[in-house]
């Protein structure tokens, strides 16, 4: 099978600002959502990545993926800063890219006023499933603020320090059974 390169736009819905400000986080891709794309604006059809998707690059902590000012621009000019963090949750893919302070979109970007994420992704497995092309292996390519959203439920949820907070879901657990205990007296 040929390799798909597609490009796909997200809202973002900026929540917070923590720490510097420098760095943002987000979810990139939803997973295990139907979702109708397109990739030249004209032709639709439905799409879904599963979880798991992106796991090479996950492992690969982001190393190469660039964040930039929309599409098929110059790189010079639209590189806005560098990944520091890829991570696959449950729900989706997670990134986190600390903002360049001397690019000219700097406080756009660090302000909220970049409201939309697009993102870049190599297509290396895919399969049909009831007319929805469901993504099972893509490599992330680079995440582009842009003016287009295609999917819901993904894009910036903060802006803030460089360390994306690791999960934690044994004491996750443990203050849930908690409030559980508290609620049940």
């Amino acid at each position: 099978m040929s390799e798909l390169v597609i490009a796909r736009s997200l809202p973002v819905d900026v929540l917070d600002t923590i720490g510097d400000g420098w760095t943002v986080y987000g979810r990139v891709v939803p997973y295990g959502v139907t979702q109708t794309v397109s990739d030249d604006g004209k032709k639709f059809y439905k799409e879904r990545f599963e979880c798991g998707a992106f796991q090479n690059s996950a492992k690969n902590r982001g190393r190469g993926v660039r964040f930039l000012a929309g599409h098929n621009r110059d790189i010079d000019m639209s590189l806005i800063g560098r990944c520091v963090e890829v991570r696959e949750l449950d729900d989706g893919l997670y990134t986190a890219f600390r903002i360049f302070r001397d690019h000219p979109l700097a406080e756009e970007a660090r302000s909220g006023e970049l409201t939309k994420w697009s993102v870049g992704a190599l297509v290396k497995r895919t399969h049909d499933d009831a007319g929805v092309q469901v993504r099972t292996w893509c490599v992330l390519d680079h995440v582009a603020a842009t003016a287009v959203p295609q999917y819901e439920g993904a894009g910036v949820l903060y802006a803030r320090e460089s360390v994306i907070p690791e999960p934690t879901p044994i004491r996750d657990a443990l203050r849930a059974k908690l409030d559980q205990l508290r609620a049940d007296r």
